[in-house]
């Protein structure tokens, strides 16, 4: 019935219109999730990551908040972490199961099965595992997947895929520290890539960040990434 739904309003021109409805009322019910179960989701998955010994650290937004905010960006309701891709396992996706979470879908590149994100659902809380992998110079990086330029998710998805980038940091090492009351790994660098991610003036709030300013600073890697629907 949905996919019904999809092509008559793609051919009525109204796709796009009635997709920014679905999206502010589904993002409206994950803030209130986020504001109730954010700091346990992301103890859970500290948690269930320890269990099979890797470093899971605050990533993106969630690293910027803790390290400007001492807490989340009031604007950023969902919860970003990192994975050094060595360190991605099928227990681990097992793991953050027993520790409350579904999993709902994994991105990857097709040409070369490439795995770049996990994420998560912990009772209406998103939570995104970015795998990082090692380049030639010193750096690490993970791809991010961009809108496609003009099919719906489930018809790109079958196709052509969707465009993706890639973010580059300092290569460094992680190691614990308090946020919010959970010890969750977090880089050692993580001046250095909080400048690399957002400018020299990261310090300075941007409520009108999206993920435009994140192509800005990105390289195109001309691969497609692909989605699986798991949980």
């Amino acid at each position: 019935m949905r996919e019904l739904i999809v092509k008559i309003a793609t051919f009525l021109g109204i796709y796009n219109w009635l997709m920014k409805i679905d999206n502010r009322r589904e993002t409206n019910k994950q803030n209130k999730a986020f504001i109730k179960y954010g700091v346990e989701a992301l103890r859970e998955a500290v948690a269930a990551t320890d269990e099979c010994g890797g470093k899971l650290f605050l990533a993106f937004g969630t690293l910027l908040g803790a390290y400007r905010e001492n807490g989340f960006i009031p604007f950023d309701y969902d919860l970003d972490t990192g994975l050094l891709a060595v360190e991605r396992t099928d227990e681990l996706i097992t793991a953050m199961r027993r520790h409350g979470f579904k999993h709902l879908r994994q991105y990857y590149i097709k040409s070369s099965n490439r795995i770049c994100e996990d994420k998560y659902d912990y009772r209406g809380v998103h939570l995104d595992v970015h795998y990082f992998y090692p380049t030639s110079d010193g750096n690490i990086y993970c791809d991010l997947c961009l809108p496609h330029e003009s099919k719906p998710w489930r018809k790109a998805n079958a196709t052509d895929g969707f465009p993706s980038i890639i973010r580059t940091v300092p290569e460094s090492t992680f190691s614990k520290q308090d946020f919010l009351n959970v010890q969750v790994f977090q880089p050692d660098r993580t001046v250095d890539w909080l400048k690399t991610l957002y400018g020299e003036h990261f310090m300075t709030p941007d409520p009108k960040w999206t993920m435009r300013d994140h192509k800005k600073r990105s390289q195109s890697n001309g691969e497609r990434m692909y989605r699986r629907v798991l949980d």
